[in-house]
Parts: C-alpha cells; sequence; structure tokens
C-alpha cells in the first residue's frame, strides 16, 4: 500500500526501480484523493491518525472519484489505480487537459461510467470491455478503437464535438449500445453500422457533413412567424422557467401576451450537439402545428449589444406543466426515473400514447428526427394535457434513404421503450368499466408495438412503423358472443350476413316463387306456400325495434377484421354530451350496394356508445328509403335496427320530439339521435370494390336539417363499405335511372363464385369530430346552409385521409360528387 498524503523519505533509487514507481504511483494518488472533496472527505476525517489497515478498507469503498478542472493529464494517474482503487465504479474527469484516454482504466474491473469531457483527447487506443456509459464529448478524437466492439456492456456513448470520421464496423457487436451522441463531428457518410443497432433507440448526428446539404430545405422555417427585436420583449429579463446546456428560457410579454422565450447561450457546442441545430429544429416542429408540440410563435432578434449568434425562439407559454418523469439517473443510465407517487389511469395513458405518436408520425413522416424522445422532456398538467419539447438532439435526414429508414427504426424503439414505461405507471380501479376498456385498448396497443418491434428485430418490416401506429384504430371485440368458438361466431356471422343480402332480394324472389314451376308438384307447392305465407306475415307485421338482433352482428367484427377510431375515452365524452346538451345527426359513408356496414354500426353503437355503468346510449333512430316499408323483410330488419322513413318531416320529427314509432313500440323508448346514409341510391351506383366516392355535393337538406333541430353532424366513413360486392351498373346508366325514380336502387351485383355471398374486407369504421350546429329560429339564410355544408365535405376528406393508410388503402382518392 503506498504512502497517503505523506512526502516519502528521500534515498538514491534507480528512476526505473519499482521502489520508486511506487512512491510516485502513491504521490498521484494522493493527489487525486485530496483533489476530490467527497471522497478525501471521506478518507481523511473519518480518522484523525489513519493507519494503513483503516485507509487501505476506505479505499476499498471508494466507488467514485469526480476531478473537475483539476488541470491533470495522463501522467496524472498512478499507473497501479486498479489496486488502490479496485472497487471504482464512476471517473469523471470534466475539464481537465488528458490527450489520450488512459489505458490503465482498462484494468479496472468495475469500472462502468467514465467521463472525459472537455479534454484534449486525440487518441483512444482500448476501452476496457466493462464500461457501460462513455462520455468523450468536444475532444479531438478522429478515431476509434477496433476493439470497441468487445464493450458488450456499453450502454450510452457520447462523442458530440470531435473529429471522428467514421466508426468502426466493430461497433455493430455493442448490442447493449441505445444511446448515442455524435453531433459535430467529421462522418462523411452516415453510420450505418451503428445505426442497425437493434438495440439502438437515442441517436444524435446533427452537424455532421452528410446532413448538412438537408439543411438548406429548412432554413426557411420562419417565413411564415413573426419576427420582432430582443428591445420589444420588455426590458425586464422575466421570470427563469428553465435551463438547459444550450441557454435559459425566460417568462416574457411580445404584444401583451405572455410568452416564453429561449434565449441560447454562449456555448457552440452541447453533449446533445449544436444549439443552431436545435434553433432550426424547433423552429421547423412549431411550424407543423402539431397540438401536443410546444408552439413556436417566431423569433426575436439580437440586438446590436448583444453579440448572440441565434435569435431568441418565441414560444408557447405553458403554465401549469411539468416534467413526466426526470431525467436518467447513474444508476438507471438510459432511462428516467418517474417519482414513486406517479399513477396514470389507462386512460390517461391511452391519450398520452395517442398524442405523442400523432408527433412521432408527423416527424418521421417529414424527416426530424427528435433524438431525445424522454419523458423528461415531456411536460403534463393536471388536465390530462401533454407536450413535447426540448428539440437539442434533433436532425433532419432524408426520409427516402437506407439510414434515414435507420432513423426511423431507432425513433420507434425510443417510443417503445417510453410507451412501456408509462403503461407502466397504470393503476385503476377494475370496477370502472370505462377504465376497464381502456386498458383493454391499452393491452391491444402492447402488443402492436411488440409485434412490429419483432418484425424489425428480423429484417421482416418495411416502411415507417409510425404509419402502423397512428392513426389509432380500436380493434373490435364481441361481447355476447364471446364464450362461443371462433368457428362458430363465424358460421353464424356470415349467415346473417347473408340473409341481411337475400333480404334486398325479397322482390326477386317472390316473382320466382310465383311462377308456375313452383307448383307443379304437391311439396313444391306446399313449400311455395308456406314462403309466400311468410311474405303477407312479414307485410302485415309492423316495424318495431329488436336490440337482439342488432347485437348479431357482433359476430362480424372478426369476420370484417372491424375496427374503429373512437377510444374508450372519447365515446365516454360523446355519450355525457350526447345525453345533456347535445343532439347528433350520424351520417355513414358511404351507401354500399347492400348497406353491410349499416348493420355492423348498429351492433358497434349498441355496445360500444353506450355507458354500461349509467345505460346511458348514443343509440338513436335510423332512416332508409321510403320505397322500404312495401319491402316484405327488409322492412322488418329495417325495423329491428330502428330504421323508419326518411322524410323530413318524420326526421324533424324525431329529432325535436322523440318521436319513431319503431322505437317507441319498445316500452315507449325516445331516441334524440338520427343515424343515416345520406348519399342514398345515389350512392349505390357509385360503390363497387376498389371505388371510394361519396355524393353530397348538391345536397344541402341534411344541413338543414340539422339547423332547424340544433343537431351536431357528426360525419363517419367505412372503409371496406363499398368491397362486400362487384357492382354491374355504375354511374348514370339506365338502372341509375330507373332507380331515382323508384327512390331504390336497383343494379345487379355478386360476391363470392358469381353469387350474392359476400367478400370479406378489412372494416374500418371512422368516425370525425362533430361539426357544432346551434338551432336556427325561422329563415335560414343561405350562406349558413352553404358554409357548413362546405366545412362537412372538408370534414369528411381531412377524415378520409387521416386514415386511408392505416386502413389499408394508402393509394386510395376520396371522389366527392
Amino acid at each position: 500500500m503506498p504512502a497517503l498524503l505523506e512526502t516519502p523519505p528521500r534515498r538514491p533509487q534507480s528512476p526505473n526501480s519499482k521502489s520508486a514507481d511506487s512512491d510516485d504511483d502513491g504521490k498521484k494518488l494522493t493527489r487525486l484523493l485530496s483533489l476530490d472533496k467527497n471522497a478525501s472527505s471521506t478518507l481523511f476525517t473519518r480518522f484523525r491518525s489513519p493507519s494503513k489497515a483503516s485507509l487501505s478498507s476506505s479505499l476499498d469503498h471508494l466507488l467514485k472519484l469526480d476531478l473537475p478542472n483539476c488541470h491533470l493529464d495522463n501522467s496524472s494517474l498512478p499507473s497501479d489505480l486498479h489496486s488502490n482503487l479496485p472497487n471504482l465504479t464512476t471517473l469523471f474527469f470534466l475539464k481537465n487537459n488528458f490527450t489520450e484516454y488512459p489505458s490503465q482504466l482498462n484494468s479496472c474491473r468495475h469500472l462502468n461510467m467514465v467521463s472525459f469531457k472537455h479534454n484534449k483527447i486525440t487518441t483512444v487506443s482500448s476501452i476496457g470491455p466493462g464500461i457501460r456509459w462513455l462520455i468523450l464529448t468536444d475532444n479531438k478524437i478522429e478515431s476509434l478503437p477496433d476493439d470497441i466492439g468487445e464493450c458488450r456492456v456499453l450502454q450510452k456513448l457520447m462523442l458530440s464535438n470531435n473529429r471522428l470520421r467514421e466508426f468502426p464496423d466493430s461497433i455493430s457487436k455493442c448490442e447493449s449500445l441505445e444511446l448515442v451522441r455524435a453531433s459535430c463531428n467529421l462522418l462523411e457518410r452516415p453510420p450505418m453500422h451503428l445505426m442497425g443497432l437493434k438495440s439502438l433507440r437515442w441517436l444524435a448526428v446533427a452537424g455532421n457533413p452528410f446532413l448538412n446539404k438537408l439543411e438548406v430545405h429548412f432554413d426557411d422555417a420562419a417565413a411564415e412567424m413573426m419576427s420582432v427585436n430582443s428591445e420589444d420583449l420588455g426590458d425586464d429579463c422575466g421570470t427563469v422557467l428553465g435551463e438547459g446546456a444550450s441557454g435559459k428560457v425566460y417568462k416574457r410579454k411580445v404584444d401583451g401576451k405572455d410568452v416564453a422565450v429561449k434565449c441560447y447561450g454562449d456555448s457552440t457546442v452541447t453533449s446533445d450537439g449544436r444549439p443552431l441545430d436545435e434553433f432550426r429544429a424547433q423552429l421547423f416542429a412549431g411550424r407543423l402545428e402539431l397540438p401536443h408540440v410546444v408552439k413556436c410563435f417566431g423569433t426575436a432578434a439580437a440586438s446590436e449589444s448583444k453579440a448572440a449568434v441565434i435569435p431568441d425562439l418565441i414560444l408557447e407559454l405553458l403554465d401549469g406543466y411539468k416534467p413526466l418523469a426526470n431525467p436518467p439517473s447513474m444508476t438507471t443510465c438510459t432511462r428516467d426515473v418517474y417519482p414513486p407517487s406517479t399513477f396514470l389511469k389507462p386512460s390517461t395513458v391511452n391519450k398520452y400514447c395517442e398524442a405523442m405518436a400523432e408527433c412521432m408520425h408527423k416527424f418521421s413522416n417529414v424527416g426530424l428526427c427528435h433524438g431525445d424522445f424522454y419523458s423528461h422532456n415531456i411536460l403534463v398538467n393536471s388536465s390530462g394535457d401533454i407536450k413535447l419539447t426540448d428539440f437539442g438532439a434533433a436532425y433532419f435526414y432524408d426520409v427516402e434513404s437506407e439510414y434515414g429508414r435507420l432513423t426511423q427504426y431507432i425513433e420507434f424503439r425510443a417510443f417503445k421503450v417510453w410507451c412501456e414505461e408509462v403503461m407502466s405507471l397504470c393503476k385503476f380501479d377494475k370496477a370502472d368499466a370505462w377504465e376497464a376498456q381502456s386498458y383493454e385498448d391499452m393491452q391491444d396497443f402492447k402488443v402492436l408495438l411488440a409485434k412490429i418491434n419483432s418484425k424489425i428485430r428480423a429484417d421482416k418490416f418495411h416502411g415507417n412503423p409510425f404509419n402502423e401506429i397512428y392513426p389509432f384504430l380500436y380493434k373490435c371485440k364481441p361481447v355476447h358472443f364471446r364464450l362461443y368458438p371462433k368457428f362458430v361466431r363465424f358460421i353464424i356471422g356470415y349467415t346473417t350476413a347473408v340473409m341481411f343480402t337475400m333480404a334486398f332480394l325479397s322482390l326477386p324472389l317472390l316473382v320466382c316463387f310465383l311462377h308456375p314451376a313452383f307448383w307443379q308438384s304437391f311439396n313444391a307447392r306446399m313449400f311455395s306456400t308456406f314462403v309466400l305465407g311468410c311474405y303477407v306475415l312479414s307485410y302485415l307485421l309492423k316495424p318495431r325495434e329488436w336490440p337482439a338482433f342488432r347485437r348479431l352482428a357482433q359476430t362480424w367484427y372478426e369476420m370484417f377484421d372491424f375496427h374503429a377510431n373512437l377510444s374508450a375515452h372519447q365515446r365516454q365524452t360523446a355519450i355525457k354530451e350526447g345525453q345533456s346538451e347535445r343532439k347528433y345527426i350520424m351520417c355513414m359513408h358511404p351507401h354500399g350496394i347492400i348497406p353491410l356496414q349499416a348493420m355492423a354500426w348498429s351492433a358497434y353503437c349498441d355496445q360500444y356508445f353506450s355507458d354500461p355503468i349509467t345505460g346511458d346510449t348514443l343509440y338513436g333512430f335510423g332512416a332508409a328509403a321510403d320505397v322500404v316499408k312495401y319491402l316484405p323483410f327488409i322492412k322488418n330488419i329495417m325495423g329491428w335496427l330502428s330504421a323508419g322513413s326518411a322524410s323530413y318531416n318524420v326526421l324533424k320529427r324525431g329529432l325535436d320530439s322523440g318521436i319513431a314509432e319503431q322505437c317507441n313500440a319498445n316500452n315507449n323508448r325516445r331516441p334524440r339521435h338520427l343515424f343515416l346514409l345520406p348519399g342514398g341510391v345515389a350512392e349505390v351506383f357509385e360503390s363497387t370494390v376498389g371505388h371510394n366516392a361519396i355524393v353530397f355535393k348538391n345536397r344541402r337538406g341534411l344541413v338543414k336539417l340539422a339547423l332547424e333541430t340544433g343537431s351536431d353532424l357528426l360525419p363517419c366513413y367505412v372503409f371496406g363499405g363499398t368491397d362486400f360486392y362487384h357492382n354491374l351498373a355504375t354511374g348514370t346508366n339506365v338502372l341509375a335511372r330507373i332507380s331515382r325514380k323508384m327512390k331504390a336502387g336497383v343494379t345487379v351485383f355478386w360476391g363470392w363464385f358469381g353469387l350474392p355471398l359476400p367478400f370479406l374486407p378489412k372494416v374500418t369504421l371512422c368516425v370525425a369530430d362533430p361539426i357544432r350546429v346551434e338551432k336556427v329560429e325561422g329563415e335560414i339564410p343561405k350562406e349558413l346552409i352553404d358554409s357548413i355544408h362546405k366545412k362537412y365535405i372538408e370534414t369528411i376528406v381531412e377524415l378520409f385521409e387521416k386514415y386511408k393508410v392505416k386502413a389499408g388503402y394508402p393509394n386510395a382518392v376520396l371522389i366527392v360528387k
């Protein structure tokens, strides 16, 4: 054991003798320990006259040395550091004069965290295999050693502001590497071996030559934003809201409005990268108008008295917000630390996940990598609002390139980690049916993330993973038939769909049964008499809703892979509004040849738009063409589904006073809401496999009905609604003209094997946000009708464009006629 804090006696020795080396190492170790206040206080204040044994025991327990700005260099380290500090785990040498990464550190068996930030290192000859967290930010390193591939536990690597031209191929062996900061280097090509790591989740490479050519496209990001002088922000610097490596955020006023102003400091580089790159990314992200990203209003140019290179950023002020978590600790390394008291309801978790998925989906499609997607960069408030901040590690990339594809995978893995973290905070009362539904949705989403990740790991995934995630769609699951085997549910479902279709063919079938061929034998006459009796009975029975019948369509959920875009929380909110203050006219497009989607909607609305606790429901009454009431079977089926006449006066009376005969007959139920297919007969002739068209351009009666009754319009689009059957008659042919006169669709259609057996497309129900309509007494201005009509068309087109990729129709175009 070398002497500590004592000058060894001078005696003549050979410079190369072991004794001289030992004494020299002792001096070096003594100096190191004395410079670290925490270490020296631990070692030398516990004992007034420490013995060698006492010091040796204390050194065995020394885990960390922190020596910032101590003018140390490579000659300052003892060669036997590993034997004197055998359990050393953490070593910090911030702002010293090291020129080479010390090789003696490789002998420290327990050393896992090393920092040489802001030194003068040019050479790294070797790195110990036990290093978990390596910080070499702001040096002059030109290359990394090949043996970095032996660092199998390396998890965090900080290399910003060096002179790296490439990463060694062996970096691909660092299977635990999750976070890399390599901004502001000299990388001429994307580091593909690094970016291809299946464990990599957070990457920053801004400020490298291979990305410089892309920055030209984003320099005009502030073109449409406000630009003021710093003097216009007032003389008072304002309250400091936050501080980071790149600058401070102040509370200021612009035009009398409270804002947050990010003032960039004098630093030209941080651990994440250049403040200039952060400025550009924040400016660009603020222009995307994402509701869950901190808005950027503009910039404030520095005054002549200030030497600021980067203008100040004028940002949205977030009062009452706080970070969702604390940054990673030295123990967690790459994982945020959540306060022990943090718990989230499943509905809140789903809301957070969907909000952040929207942001990441948009970023990934415009070529912006956040690079630091963590909870400590996400702000939330008590109302459940959420905002993504801090673009310090962000960079732009080419979405069409191979490295762009790998960047999207890296961002996806960061998003997956974050989702799993917030899901782990989930806590709720299992007796709360709504939260139970949200929890089930959350588990489905977790499975989706795992499925995408496994495909990426197996190199079987192609494209942007965020296109598979956002927008959110929720799988519909049957409740009343859950105990039946899956194949039984399929048989019931498909049989029901065929019978529903055949009901629309009741008149052609009636003509067949009246044909003499059906009356030639006794058995044929008996069968035909029975069928005709059913026709007569069907005609005589009054329509009446039958809840059990509409629930049969729950068996269609799996058959058509039925999904919807509304979360449990959104449905709960809609039900509360619909029962208290609002009325809805739910408008579904397209009509389809046989509107199987309408029956599926009945099952969905009955199950998912009904409050399991209070019994409140949005299930209202429907509308069908007037000719239906003369058609046996179909008129009964429409009645069972709560549909009646589509005449204007009947619909108005139903919305005003809840009078709908088919519903009132069921325990005098008085519905508040209306469901219909506004395209009517005209849309039948726009319906065939692969064709997406709606007929609404000249239909303003629905808008007038909404204004007269004060009912909100709820546009819906069903992807797959035209793919059940092929249609012979499309456009404006003879059958279409005959159908319009009869007010009923007359066409020839077929499914499997040329028969009326429906195909099984994936069906996705998408519901837009309600278009608020206030009741107007007296004459309604034409301009008001036109403006709401225009907004309706815009809403349905936006809904289509938003969900078409996720619904499986990426190249589809919606035609509005």
